[in-house]
């Protein structure tokens, strides 16, 4: 797999899209006991000097980057941390739980942070921050002087913080579970992506689709997943599919007044919400092509059919555009995560965007989502210039996260998609002859079908089927249908190195939920 090399992280625009999972402790404080804040072991000293330049910050990040084909905080030294809050927003978020709990992944759902050990340690570390913060300052600071989000849900603390002592402290802490400069962007690419935004201008072939009752577009690629032929016996129906993604027209009223309209006419739900910016409506067209796809009608109106034209929708606006390359977007990606998750109507959810860089929020949102029983399905994804790319990024690299790419009709990766070992599944959503000729979507707005491809519509595609199957036996469990998805396709049993069990068979699939 290619090494990205710092100029390419620069110039790629990806769309992207769990983390091994390990024995747990007890997640309700039991284990407390003396202080409520308690240090490590071994205590790091504050760094000496001046903090890292941006260059030489970014060439230790890339580097540790280049060198493990991956990217965890945890990895990096005090300084190097440090030294990346002193740039962008400064946000610094900080993971936290009673001392000696450990590894809380499968209980992080369940955890109330408003009571007991977990309540006291929130309030003691913010009692910590500005008591060092203010210990030689001529104006004291109040919380709401670096509060940038205290999660209501989660036991997650994001503040803006620089000071060297500070971060010293926290980082010192057997509390902390984590603690990351959330804004971390190289320098080089300063100026934030607005990526995956903006539809295709490709001329549309009449060989890629062809006309379904009752005046519905089917795109050529379901033939290549036996998607009709699953909807002899499954259409989502009962299922609802919840998709995170950077806005969704208001123009389009198959995606809203209209979401019955044909086929679809069963008095299914669509609704919108945002944990990013000030609406779920935006002119990024993204996220009506990932949410048409998924679940758009089989329309009298001749636009395109999605997957699930029964199921209903549920869609959260949790970003600007698919690379998550600022604060504000990883959280309110991880904001969406747990809103979905809290919604139980919402068993599949589809989210085709993503970073290289592993933060711990994403992955507390991640494990949050599974352990209240969705099936999350993550692009593992695209990239959008010259460079050769590296593997799979985040959240899909989560091992509590289906990781989605997708592939030519050759079965060869396609043109901008990201693989690697982490892949679970693969769509094919590509013309071998043509990397323009991917798979289709409703526009912002009218009927004309668009173009869309990369990782991000191969994960919908898939979140799609996902429904079908579920949709098939409503009684089963999250790991039948996961099994019935994985048991049934083209690399089973044994997972190709870079396109994991392959092309998902949306028949068999569902004939194994009806068989259970």
């Amino acid at each position: 797999m290619t090494r990205i090399t710092l100029i390419g992280l620069a110039t790629a625009l990806f769309i992207l899209a769990g983390c091994q999972r390990e024995p747990i402790a007890p997640a309700d404080g039991s284990v407390q006991s003396g202080e409520v804040l308690r240090q490590k072991p071994v205590i790091t000293p504050a760094p000496q000097g001046d903090p890292l330049t941006r260059d030489e910050l970014d060439r230790a990040v890339i580097g540790k980057l280049e060198a493990q084909n991956d990217f965890h905080w945890e990895w990096m030294d005090l300084r190097t941390l440090w030294s990346a809050t002193q740039y962008n927003d400064h946000s610094v978020s900080i993971g936290y739980e009673p001392a000696d709990v450990g590894d809380i992944s499968e209980v992080i759902n369940k955890i109330d942070i408003h009571s007991g050990a977990w309540k006291q340690v929130h309030d003691a570390l913010i009692d910590l921050v500005l008591t060092t913060l203010n210990k030689n300052s001529a104006r004291p600071l109040a919380l709401q002087d670096i509060l940038v989000e205290d999660d209501p849900v989660l036991p997650i603390l994001t503040l803006k913080l620089t000071d060297k002592e500070t971060i010293t402290a926290l980082y010192n802490l057997r509390n902390v579970r984590y603690i990351e400069p959330l804004d971390y962007w190289p320098a080089v690419g300063e100026d934030r992506s607005t990526s995956g935004c903006s539809a295709s201008t490709y001329a549309l072939s009449a060989s890629d689709y062809s006309t379904i009752t009752p005046n519905a577009l089917l795109p050529w690629n379901f033939n290549n997943h036996t998607i009709p032929g699953a909807w002899t016996n499954a259409q989502g129906l009962g299922i609802t599919v919840g998709v995170i993604d950077a806005g969704i027209s208001s123009s389009q009223p198959l995606l809203g007044s209209d979401f019955n309209n044909g086929d679809s006419n069963v008095g299914r739900t669509v609704s919108t919400a945002y944990t990013y910016g000030t609406s779920a409506f935006t002119s990024c067209t993204h996220g009506t092509s990932m949410s048409s796809t998924a679940t758009g009608p089989r329309n009298n109106s001749g636009a395109t059919s999605g997957v699930a034209y029964k199921a209903n929708l549920a869609f959260v606006r949790g970003a600007n555009d698919v690379v998550l390359d600022e604060s504000a977007e990883r959280t309110g990606v991880k904001n969406a995560l747990v809103q979905l998750s809290n919604n139980s109507s919402v068993r599949v959810i589809s989210l085709s965007m993503g970073t290289p860089f592993s933060y711990g929020i994403l992955s507390d949102g991640v494990n949050y989502a599974y352990g209240a029983g969705k099936l999350l399905f993550c692009a593992a994804g695209t990239s959008y210039s010259w460079t050769s790319w590296w593997g799979v990024i985040y959240p899909a690299a989560y091992s509590n996260s289906v990781a989605v790419t997708g592939v030519k009709e050759s079965g060869s990766r396609c043109a901008s998609c990201h693989d690697g070992s982490q892949v679970d599944l693969t769509i094919c959503m590509e013309r071998t002859g043509d990397s323009n000729r991917n798979s289709l979507a409703l526009p912002a707005s009218g009927t004309t079908p668009t173009y869309i491809g990369g990782s991000s519509i191969a994960t919908s595609t898939a979140a799609g089927i996902a429904a079908l199957v579920w949709s098939a036996h409503l009684t089963a469990t999250r790991a039948q249908v996961l099994n019935c998805l994985t048991s049934t396709v083209q690399f089973y049993p044994t997972p190709n190195s870079s396109k994991g069990y392959g092309n998902i068979n949306a028949q068999a699939a569902v004939n194994c939920a009806l068989a259970l």
